[in-house]
């Protein structure tokens, strides 16, 4: 550090930026902040923290969505015939969704069943034989004939719907005998794809 001697002299009056001003006989000295700069002191306590601001209004409710569709969850719904004599038929209709999956079909006994999407397509297709294929178009959901086996796990899954003007969960059936008469109950494990 400089001798207070050897300090140059201002020339000009003290101005508050100045740091260190030393009045002696000879004239005002001033000195430079950094020949008083000690060493970095430790940092002090960090301050409190501030309060929490206000919270902001709720926003406006969003539109409601559309309503579901799908159930999820595996469904049963069953077909029980009158008696019907071998190879005679019936036709009817039940209550089963709008659209489905369908997953498996039961028969209580051997039988043909076949699905349809409206009545008329069903009647159109009354009469068609086992070994001939049906009309493209014509709404055909399912058609098996269990002669043996009678529990029929569906893989590809069957999809259907009822297509009439005013949709509703009624599906239309055909169910042919190929046995002994009797009264044939088929039950078919579904997912709900439309209410």
């Amino acid at each position: 550090m400089p001798h207070i001697n050897e300090l140059i002299l201002l020339a000009r009056p003290v101005q508050a930026t100045d740091t260190l001003i030393i009045e002696a006989p000879e004239g005002t000295r001033r000195l430079a902040a950094t020949a008083f700069k000690g060493e970095t002191g430790t940092q002090g306590l960090q301050g409190e923290r501030g309060l929490t601001g206000l919270q902001g209004v709720q926003g406006l409710t969003g539109d409601q969505g559309p309503p579901g569709t799908a159930s999820g969850i595996r469904e049963t719904a069953t077909v029980t015939t009158g008696i019907i004599a071998n190879l005679n038929w019936e036709t009817g209709t039940f209550s089963m969704a709008t659209s489905f999956e369908l997953l498996q079909v039961v028969l209580s006994s051997a039988a043909r069943i076949r699905l349809y999407n409206s009545a008329a397509n069903r009647d159109a297709d009354v009469g068609r034989s086992v070994f001939q294929a049906p009309t493209q178009g014509m709404g055909l959901i399912l058609d098996i004939n269990a002669v043996t086996v009678l529990s029929q796990t569906l893989d590809p899954h069957a999809h259907g719907s009822n297509m009439e003007a005013v949709p509703s969960d009624r599906i239309y059936y055909t169910v042919t005998n190929n046995g002994a008469p009797a009264a044939i109950t088929v039950a078919f494990t579904f997912l709900r794809k439309e209410h």
